[in-house]
């Protein structure tokens, strides 16, 4: 959306100031100190799933390490992304958060927890919450790769991966475990974490239970001009005695009906039978009680509420996978990983409209089996991965409405096909690695893919137009190439150019519900093509002394056959009535093609052993080429980062600021998912904020650890472009960490 010149508020032109400026002041620095780790040296996973140094790669990549995750601490794997400027997130509810990587959101990014896609076939298009349903206790460690990355793991990684990664059990060792206490001011949030592990010579095993619970969450008190009144809660919907009431807000930045709870259970075994061979068998259950739409809960029509209830009912994340590595000498390979696993996921959404009897309910059950074989072969300088996966879905889904005073049940339109849909996923890829010279690396890849989508409906007495079934199939190739330069032992130069694709799932293909209440009804739209993402970047690393790196990225993207939500007929009707109100209707449709492109700058520079500074700054752009040029939906306005940590023995402290610019009325999709609805009449204004925590460690042993920190320390009120709900106020946040 912006470039630098949209960006128009005092406080983000110092920001950016003070990021120029201290470029030069390192570039200038004569001191030399040793970094405790070169990231440039580290190892990832995800880019081609199998374990290689960074510096070999020429993908876009940041790490967020477990001792990161430590040191912010954060509520959700959402604000941890948010906080370490390594995506933007936006928010409908307390309980969500749906990263942005590169102008892609959704089912536009690709999720993956342990080397398992967690996309399933009803991710949507819109915004997700899926992230939050992950344990930021239990993990090891985040990888975030940008940019196309279909090669490796097929449809939906538009934008990029998001890899979430859980510790591991070790073994030798006796029994350990840590407990955290973690307390928030802002929602009077509660946070309780035990995990503990033993392990043997050749088997190991580590448990781990979180509960979250936060009440209602406050906004800032503090208001510029340009946020006005916005997201004031001056009064709320409740019930007496069966009848729908509103009652005036005592504390109208307090916003009522976005409280939620949270049980994550973890449970892992590892099992080695020699140095060659390695088991592991990992099960996650996620469960949360009921997660209020803030949003929806927010909209009023004529000074009274829409909807007197709207919320997810409990939802409900099991994974069980079993992995297995072995290193092996052989013709074809040295080393191969086999990953199966099977998901049970449970969504509801429940609502009812203001002084209505009837509450709608709408119930997903969706079965996820997947495999996936990884092999990798060496021959000299040439490196070959290679494997194939699978992934098969089931999808079934009912819906009906309960009458709150006679508890009698009648049915409604199901979200999904009433009578169950599949969808089949399976690829077969290959990408090869060169060290051209000792300075330069070539890398190549490409996949062969194919998606089989199956829909079946039933009852018809809602939507005459549907037809019984119907099937779509899909086979596609896409590939990759990339340079990695590195002329000397203190730059490097990287290029790629490569596609990747999103095939429609069910979400897409086959859903009825409605984006804006009254106003815009989705409906299916079977004859919905792939859309196609072909992306150039460029990136410069620059190493001007020990301890200082500075990194740059530039993309540019072309998206054909774009997926968007434009108007629609039904046997040439435009509105159609969904829930007691006649509707606009629209659906996901084609369109001619649109064009992203952007900028990230990084900066980090360790002056002394004790002290990180880091800083970070993301802008992206995007149109939409259709009957005329018009903003993309889901493109965040310039965002980032600045932040020190200075560590010592026995404490260490961490000040950062994030940031944004202004996003305005001009660059927002009115008929996507930006929602316009939730900004102000000119969009929504820049802001920032400034966050302090400090860490201490009172024992010599460091087994006690205590953690006090300040979040949005100036109470500034702002809201996150496209997001339904305002961002917290001031925060104080308490906690203690045991090592047992």
């Amino acid at each position: 959306m912006c470039v630098y010149s949209n960006i128009k508020f005092n406080c983000f032109r110092k920001v950016y100031t003070l990021i120029v400026c201290f470029f030069f002041l390192v570039v200038e620095h004569q001191q030399t100190y040793a970094q405790q780790r070169d990231t440039l040296e580290e190892m990832v996973v995800s880019a081609n799933r199998i374990w290689e140094k960074k510096i070999d790669i020429p993908q876009q990549i940041n790490i967020l390490s477990q001792k990161k995750i430590q040191e912010i601490k954060p509520l959700t794997n959402a604000d941890l992304l948010e906080n370490t400027g390594t995506a933007f997130i936006q928010k409908s509810q307390q309980g969500g958060g749906s990263p942005v990587l590169r102008g892609f959101e959704a089912n536009k990014i690709l999720l993956v927890i342990d080397g398992v896609r967690m996309n399933n076939a009803i991710y949507r298009s819109g915004h997700l919450q899926n992230i939050l349903r992950i344990d930021p206790f239990m993990l090891e460690r985040i990888e975030i790769v940008y940019g196309p990355s279909s090669v490796m793991y097929g449809s939906d990684a538009l934008g990029g991966v998001i890899h979430l990664m859980t510790k591991k059990p070790v073994f030798n060792k006796a029994f350990k475990g840590e407990a955290v206490y973690r307390y928030n001011s802002i929602n009077n949030g509660n946070t309780f974490h035990l995990d503990f592990q033993k392990g043997f010579k050749k088997i190991g095993f580590l448990t781990g239970i979180t509960y979250n619970e936060f009440d209602d969450l406050l906004q800032g008190a503090n208001r510029t001009k340009e946020i006005g009144n916005l997201g004031l809660r001056k009064i709320y919907q409740s019930q007496l005695n069966g009848k729908d009431i509103l009652i005036q807000n005592a504390n109208p930045n307090l916003q009522v009906g976005s409280a939620y709870s949270q049980l994550d259970l973890f449970q892992s075994i590892v099992f080695q039978k020699n140095k060659a061979k390695k088991h592991l068998l990992n099960f996650q259950l996620s469960r949360t009680g009921n997660v209020p739409r803030y949003d929806r809960l927010s909209e009023f029509k004529n000074d009274t509420p829409v909807f007197a209830n709207w919320h997810y009912g409990p939802e409900i994340r099991m994974l069980v996978n079993y992995q297995i590595e072995h290193n092996t000498k052989h013709l074809f390979v040295d080393h191969w990983k086999w990953n199966t696993a099977y998901q049970w996921i449970e969504e509801s959404r429940i609502n009812r409209n203001f002084g209505k009897l009837n509450e709608n309910n709408r119930i997903e059950n969706v079965q996820v089996i997947s495999s996936t074989l990884d092999l990798y072969k060496q021959i000299n300088k040439h490196e070959l991965r290679y494997g194939i996966d699978f992934q098969w879905n089931d999808i079934q889904s009912k819906a009906f409405a309960r009458n709150i005073s006679n508890g009698i049940q009648t049915p409604i339109s199901t979200r999904y096909p009433d009578n169950g849909s599949q969808l089949f996923m399976a690829g077969i890829y290959m990408s090869h690695s060169t060290e051209i010279s000792n300075h330069l690396i070539l890398n190549q890849g490409i996949r062969l893919t194919l998606n089989q989508l199956q829909a079946r409906f039933k009852n018809k007495n809602f939507y005459s137009f549907l037809p019984d079934q119907f099937n779509q199939q899909y086979w596609g190739i896409c590939g990759n190439i990339g340079l990695v330069w590195m002329p000397l032992k203190k730059w490097k130069f990287t290029a790629q150019s490569g596609n990747g694709f999103r095939a429609p799932n069910m979400d897409d293909l086959s859903k009825i519900f409605d984006s804006q209440s009254g106003k815009q009804l989705i409906l299916p739209n079977p004859n919905l093509k792939p859309e196609i993402a072909w992306t150039n970047e460029i990136g410069i690393a620059y190493k001007p002394f020990k301890g200082c790196n500075v990194s740059a990225q530039f993309f540019y993207t072309y998206l054909f056959d774009v997926i968007v939500v434009s108007p629609f007929q039904v046997n040439l009707l435009d509105s159609l009535v969904y829930d007691d109100k006649l509707t606009r209707t629209f659906a996901q449709q084609n369109k001619q093609f649109a064009t992203i492109k952007g900028l990230s700058i990084e900066l980090s520079y360790q002056p002394m052993q004790q002290l990180i500074i880091d800083a970070s700054i993301n802008t992206t752009y995007g149109r939409l080429n259709a009957d005329s040029t018009m903003p993309l939906d889901h493109i965040p306005p310039t965002y980032g980062r600045m932040g020190l940590n200075f560590m010592h023995k026995k404490w260490n402290i961490g000040i950062w600021s994030i940031f944004n610019g202004s996003k305005n009325v001009a660059d927002y999709y009115l008929n996507g998912e930006d929602n316009f609805q939730y900004a102000t009449p000119n969009g929504l204004p820049g802001w920032y904020t400034l966050n302090t925590q400090l860490n201490w460690f009172p024992d010599k042993k460091k087994k006690i650890q205590l953690t006090g920190g300040i979040e949005n320390c100036l109470d500034k009120n702002y809201r996150t472009f496209s997001s339904g709900i305002s961002a917290p106020g001031r925060n104080f946040k308490l906690g203690i960490s045991i090592q047992l």
